[in-house]
């Protein structure tokens, strides 16, 4: 046999080796979203696969780094509202717009901080924190909304508020499935 025929040989056996031997350990993205979609109307499967399968590694995590990689995922879009509330607070004339910018820029640093949290303590297996921290995070959109809706002025952030409110709902659930 050639070298690279024994490599690719080797390479199956492991993967067989590993799957045989820790049953369960992998979940797939496909899976974790199904469970997840079928435990809560709050969360759209398409919507959960289309978000976590490009993540790198999320095709081989287990079900403990999936709710890793959601609560990751809903910090970057996290943080990309925050930026974009900055730049939009940089270029605000409206006075009412101003405040509701500031009042979710507010919102999104406390946000990232509890984002930061959870996602440490769910990889610490310290789960009552997560979801403490998470069930922060899955309000936190709507709470920037609901200042544009008092002061009826139409928000900038709809789209950012609304992808974060369901990529933390997915963040949360996969991190009550944990236990």
């Amino acid at each position: 046999m050639r070298p690279s025929s024994i490599c690719i040989l080797r390479a199956v056996a492991v993967l067989l080796l590993h799957h045989h031997l820790l049953p369960g350990v992998e979940a797939s993205v496909e899976k974790a979203c199904r469970d997840a979609a079928n435990g809560s109307p709050k969360i759209n499967y398409d919507f959960c696969v289309a978000e976590l399968r490009p993540y790198p590694g999320s095709q081989v995590a287990n079900q403990k780094w999936l709710a890793v990689i959601a609560a990751s995922l809903t910090k970057d879009k996290a943080t990309s509202a925050s930026d974009k509330v900055k730049g939009l607070l940089a270029n605000a004339s409206d006075t009412k717009t101003k405040q509701c910018l500031e009042s979710c820029e507010s919102v999104y640093e406390d946000l990232l901080t509890d984002l930061k949290t959870s996602i440490l303590a769910i990889k610490k297996g310290r789960l009552g924190d997560a979801k403490t921290h998470l069930s922060a995070a899955v309000d936190a959109p709507s709470t920037c909304e609901q200042g544009f809706e008092e002061l009826t002025v139409p928000s900038p952030l709809t789209k950012e508020d609304s992808d974060l409110t369901r990529i933390s709902t997915i963040a949360l659930a996969f991190t009550n499935m944990l236990g």
